[in-house]
């Protein structure tokens, strides 16, 4: 990246929050199988029902780190993405940008970039969805998104 602060869209405290709850539910499934056949051959102790919320809810704070990884960086040479550990994609340089969209998919609105090379690339983040998805400020988001493009879609290229 440039020399300038880039502009950061990282997931919300919402939306990680929302990303550890489903883990952590669906850690507590995983566990609930065996207490519901050990429930039907009638050899259930209570320590084991217990044990479902318990796994439940460790689940979901050991996911925590792991929802608010990744996001996306922008500067005046374009669209960065910031992924786990050193491990970087390329990046979407402004001038290759064709058009910037708000998209559904499935039950989220996100951003998706139009690469003049006839590719798509959907952001990670921001994006907007239902309960604990929302983002309040997604619209302002995908603005600066694209008054970033607008601005810098002409400069000189690579």
């Amino acid at each position: 990246m440039s020399g300038t602060s880039p502009v950061r869209f990282r997931p919300t405290s919402r939306q990680v929050l929302g990303r550890a709850v489903r883990i952590g539910l669906l850690v507590a499934v995983v566990v609930a199988i065996p207490v519901v056949l050990l429930a039907a051959r009638g050899v259930l102790l209570w320590i084991e029902v217990a044990l479902v919320p318990v796994v439940a809810v460790a689940g979901a704070l050991l996911a925590t780190p792991l929802a608010r990884r990744g996001g996306i960086d922008l500067d005046e040479v374009g669209v960065h993405p910031v992924l786990p550990g050193a491990v970087r994609r390329e990046y979407a340089p402004w001038h290759r940008i064709k058009d910037i969209r708000a998209e559904r998919r499935g039950t989220r609105t996100v951003p998706v970039i139009y690469l003049d090379s006839g590719k798509t690339w959907r952001l990670r983040v921001p994006y907007d969805g239902p309960l604990l998805g929302g983002d309040p400020h997604f619209d302002e988001k995908v603005c600066t998104l694209r008054q970033l493009w607008e601005t810098y879609h002409s400069w000189q290229k690579d």
